[in-house]
């Protein structure tokens, strides 16, 4: 609708952005923005181009409508807080950005312009090992979504023939996708942020088929944003989150203590 009120741009040449998600059915793909001004009272927030996509679906299934999200270009921006404990969102300006004054763990991860990424270490309850390099999805309920090339590691037939259990549902942009639960006993970021996931923690694989390659295009280079899965929220909740574009890392203290 915001779109509708002011000039969409479709040229292939000014941002050409392949729109594969999570989900079993056909791969959408988006080739329009529009130049928008966000704003809060009065200050100015972001200032750019928006992509424009039909959110009516996942509003059906939020329960509630959604008009949008904030990106990875909106986040760069700022130095940006995610306090999920009392559900704040604090934006400064990034030369005054600086790690919080509680005890913290930095992360470096890896940076694009697409997203941000962070290496990790997975073991599971059969005691194998496994490194991933995981998303940051704030747009994900749960604690961790693997990608399929994790099943055997983990004990799960990589074949189809797991298809016939029931499994979990899940739902992404291009529709409903099945996945497995198992167990994971440590969970950990780089080297220095561990996780006390408890015995009842479990983490969702994805059957074949369930997952479209995900990847955003533009310019010469490409990066494939969901490499092995994502981080969501049953596990991000647990800490607060600083981003420091300028200085290109990430300080994680417990949840509240800002």
């Amino acid at each position: 609708s915001v779109a509708n009120k002011g000039k969409v741009h479709t040229a292939f040449w000014r941002r050409s952005i392949s729109y594969n998600g999570f989900g079993s059915g056909p791969s959408k793909h988006r080739y329009q923005t529009a130049d928008v001004s966000l704003r809060s009272g009065q200050a100015s927030l972001f200032t750019g181009s928006a992509l424009v996509a039909d959110f009516d679906d996942l509003s059906k299934q939020l329960g509630h409508r959604a008009d949008g999200f904030l990106g990875w270009d909106f986040f760069e921006k700022w130095c940006a807080t995610l306090d999920y404990a009392p559900a704040r969102l604090t934006l400064r300006d990034p030369a005054q950005c600086s790690a919080p004054s509680t005890p913290h763990t930095t992360l470096s991860g890896q940076w694009s312009p697409q997203g941000f990424l962070l290496p990790s270490q997975l073991t599971f309850a059969n005691g194998r090992t496994a490194s991933a390099l995981l998303h940051f999805d704030t747009g994900s309920d749960a604690t961790l979504v693997l990608n399929t090339q994790f099943r055997a590691i983990a004990g799960l037939d990589p074949g189809p023939a797991t298809n016939a259990a029931p499994g979990s549902r899940g739902w992404g942009v291009n529709g409903r996708y099945t996945s497995d639960a198992v167990p994971l006993a440590k969970f950990s970021l780089e080297d220095g942020l561990h996780f006390d996931l408890g015995k009842n923690t479990t983490i969702a694989i994805a059957r074949p088929g369930a997952f479209s390659t995900v990847h955003w295009w533009e310019g010469p280079s490409a990066v494939r944003i969901n490499h092995d899965g994502v981080i969501g929220g049953a596990l991000l909740e647990r800490l607060s989150w600083t981003f420091d574009p300028a200085a290109k890392r990430v300080y994680a203290a417990l949840a509240g203590a800002n």
